[in-house]
């Protein structure tokens, strides 16, 4: 066989492997979609089941929001080390705790934290890597600032602090934990599409219960309208009110010839509407801050010394905007059980 020959079949397989390779790739994610859709189905309505090609319906929807929430929890910077050392050297960590104290108070203080790290299975991580939320708020402060070689009292400044701090999936490693997150969105996405749909589901009962009220209330002015007890209203309020409760009536029933029973069409196309839009219920966004050791906003012209801080933010429904980052929390940091049962203050 000629050598040219004996190339052109070597580079024939590898490209045929090299099919083979990505049929297989699209076949395990056209399953794993659909499975995904089936715990979408399970975790809204079981009754979306009786439409008609209902995965093929949810597929796209679903695949979109997969690539959403794992594209955004890709975004979410690396892993920074949050303990004693890294509170000097870090400007992030400085930035995020009071001291380090405080910091080992917050990791110490999870519950999540303190499970894993009492875990059999996780004696031997020398750490745990979760994700940090906290909360970024701004005030304006009276201050000391540098003009050239004048140093100027009483300066409006703005002071950026870091609360509210909450500790999520922490696991052996980043990428277990990148993964954990990936599933914890999604499961959120599956909650925010069933709160839709029993939203509408509250709607039609709570107008029947308002109708059965009206009702009651009706029978009762008639009854009396009729009788000869004495009432302090006269005939003419009395009537005035029986009118206003049929028009009140009236309205009732044209609200529930609209919001009818949700059928199983109706469910799948809340699920539809969103997974179409993930976006809608979680948002991201990047920015940076210029802040001193103090934690003051230092303007982009200022010469003073100061630390570029670069943040994640992340929105879930309509909560305030929450900072995210993956912290990595030695054990040897883990203050002692016993401090925090004392006080009452294990979450």
């Amino acid at each position: 066989m000629s050598p040219f020959l004996g190339i052109s079949l070597s580079g024939f397989r590898d490209a045929i492997h090299h099919r083979m390779q990505e049929k297989e790739s699209r076949q395990s994610r056209c399953t794993e979609i659909l499975n995904t859709v089936e715990r979408v189905v399970e975790g809204t309505d079981s009754r979306i089941r009786l439409v008609n090609s209902y995965q093929k319906k949810l597929q796209a929807a679903v695949s979109s929001s997969l690539e959403y929430t794992d594209d955004l929890i890709d975004q979410i910077p690396e892993a920074i080390e949050v303990s004693a050392n890294t509170f000097v050297s870090d400007s992030h960590v400085n930035a995020f705790f009071v001291n380090v104290s405080d910091l080992q108070t917050v990791f110490s203080h999870s519950s999540e934290v303190r499970q894993f790290m009492e875990d059999f299975s996780n004696v031997d991580s020398p750490q745990c890597c979760a994700l940090l939320c906290m909360r970024k708020s701004e005030k304006t402060v009276m201050g000391v600032d540098l003009a050239g070689e004048m140093l100027k009292r009483d300066v409006r400044q703005t002071a950026v602090s870091f609360s509210d701090h909450r500790i999520y999936s922490p696991t052996p490693s980043e990428a277990e934990t990148r993964e954990g997150l990936k599933q914890c969105l999604f499961g959120g996405l599956v909650t925010n599409a069933l709160e839709h749909i029993v939203q509408l589901r509250l709607v039609s009962g709570r107008l029947k219960k308002e109708r059965l009220m009206l009702q009651a209330t009706l029978r009762r002015y008639q009854n009396k309208k009729g009788g000869s007890e004495h009432d302090s209203r006269s005939a003419a309020e009395v009537a005035q009110e029986i009118e206003e409760i049929h028009q009140k009536l009236s309205m009732i029933d044209e609200q529930l010839e609209k919001t009818h029973p949700l059928t199983p069409q109706e469910s799948l196309e809340q699920v539809n509407a969103v997974f179409s839009r993930p976006d809608q219920f979680v948002r991201f966004k990047k920015c940076s801050l210029r802040l001193n050791k103090m934690g003051i906003k230092i303007d982009e012209d200022s010469r003073q010394a100061c630390n570029e801080i670069r943040l994640a933010e992340v929105e879930i429904g309509d909560e305030l905007p929450r900072v995210v980052t993956l912290a990595k929390f030695p054990r040897d940091e883990l203050l002692p059980r016993r401090e925090f049962l004392a006080q009452g203050r294990l979450s």
